[in-house]
């Protein structure tokens, strides 16, 4: 018998994505200050555009996961995973992961399957659109649910739609909506492009005031039918999982800054003539965290690089890695927070904003319970109880 190995997936960083993440960075330091942050959350934009116009046109990283026949750079997820680990790190209150990988993911796949319309909409993505993939924030790849909107059969490939969704991440400033709907009882993926102005866009009240949502309303709103039955629920569904797998990135870079403020704190406070970095149980802490964030960073990159590679296993990659680094993220930003004592707690220090972040992403795109789910299903483990004697 013959057993075939897969090749191996690289976990090495290559030279593009280490020049991406050097001019993203350079940028953001100067650009992402934490009093900038500060004043952002402050006021009531959803996300900034000028830090948005430097990222995806002046720098062109809107259309990494474009291939270049449709415009694009034809980069690949690794170029992606280490912009969102830099994002992530600088809190940039930008659209990337709502427009430029899950919306786009969803409309390349259309695109790949013959939609016209997506791949006009594609082209524009990849010089700094904005795109809103239609769903709510929570919705995991494994659980794609049935549709709160209607369509109406028009003419040709046009449909009205009818219907609301709630909880929509990344819908400030989009010129596209990629809605999934009913048509009858067949599932469609539609495409508003020209009427986005007859969508009602109602901003919630969230924790997490540098990636808010919104409730969307179409009331007779007309769009274009880019994907049917099984080619629709295919392509949300592979957005959602590549959007899952490159959050794990971006937890990264949370975790990443949190631990660079936590341990440089705890050079400089002192108590008792001593910096507090000195006291063993503080230094064991801070060495936890520093374990813990390898482990995540490991299952980050490895989730990217399946996904880079079209490994077989890039499923459950992408599931070991949702399903571990929001808790690490929280984790550590919550020890961090810790670690700062009274000044932590303060609106005046950016470490909040980060808190309620880490926070918030435990629940975007699946929390870590529907994603061990999607593992255990994967893996074929059974759940508890089952197949136990009884006696």
């Amino acid at each position: 018998m013959t057993i075939a190995t897969p090749p191996p997936v690289s976990m090495v960083e290559d030279s593009i994505a280490r020049d991406v993440r050097a001019s993203l960075r350079a940028l953001l330091d100067s650009r992402c200050t934490p009093s900038f942050r500060l004043e952002f959350v402050s006021g009531q934009a959803d996300f900034d555009d000028a830090l948005w116009s430097a990222i995806s046109r002046d720098l062109g990283l809107a259309g990494l996961l474009i291939p270049e026949d449709l415009g694009g750079a034809g980069a690949s997820v690794r170029e992606s995973a280490a912009v969102l680990s830099e994002l992530g790190r600088a809190l940039a209150p930008v659209p990337y992961l709502s427009s430029a990988v899950i919306a786009t993911t969803a409309l390349v796949h259309c695109a790949r399957s013959g939609s016209s319309g997506a791949a006009e909409v594609v082209a524009k993505l990849a010089g700094g659109a904005i795109a809103a993939l239609a769903i709510p924030a929570t919705q995991s790849s494994d659980d794609v649910a049935q549709p709160t909107v209607q369509a109406t059969e028009a003419s040709d490939e046009s449909v009205t739609l009818s219907g609301y969704v709630s909880h929509v991440v990344g819908v400030a400033g989009a010129v596209a909506f990629v809605v999934p709907a009913l048509r009858g009882h067949e599932r469609v993926l539609t495409l508003v492009t020209a009427d986005t102005s007859s969508v009602t866009a109602t901003r919630r009240t969230g924790i997490d005031d540098t990636r808010p949502t919104s409730d969307l309303v179409f009331s007779g709103v007309s769009a274009t039918v880019i994907a049917t039955g099984q080619t629709a629920d295919h392509a949300v569904s592979h957005a959602l999982a590549t959007g899952a797998a490159l959050l794990a990135s971006e937890q990264v870079g949370i975790c990443e800054w949190a631990l660079s403020e936590a341990t440089g704190y705890l050079t400089v406070r002192h108590q008792f003539g001593r910096p507090i970095g000195s006291y063993q149980s503080l230094r064991h802490r801070a060495a936890q965290m520093w374990i813990d964030i390898n482990n995540a960073r490991a299952a980050a990159i490895y989730a990217a690089s399946t996904l880079a590679d079209s490994a077989p296993d890039r499923a459950v990659a992408s599931a070991i890695a949702q399903s571990y680094c929001s808790g690490v993220a929280l984790y550590v930003v919550e020890e961090a927070l810790q670690m700062h004592g009274g000044i932590g707690f303060t609106w005046d220090h950016p470490l909040h904003l980060y808190l309620k972040r880490a926070f918030a992403d435990t629940v975007l795109l699946g929390d870590a319970e529907t994603h061990k789910r999607t593992l255990a299903r994967l893996v074929a483990l059974a759940e508890p109880g089952v197949g136990l004697d009884a006696s």
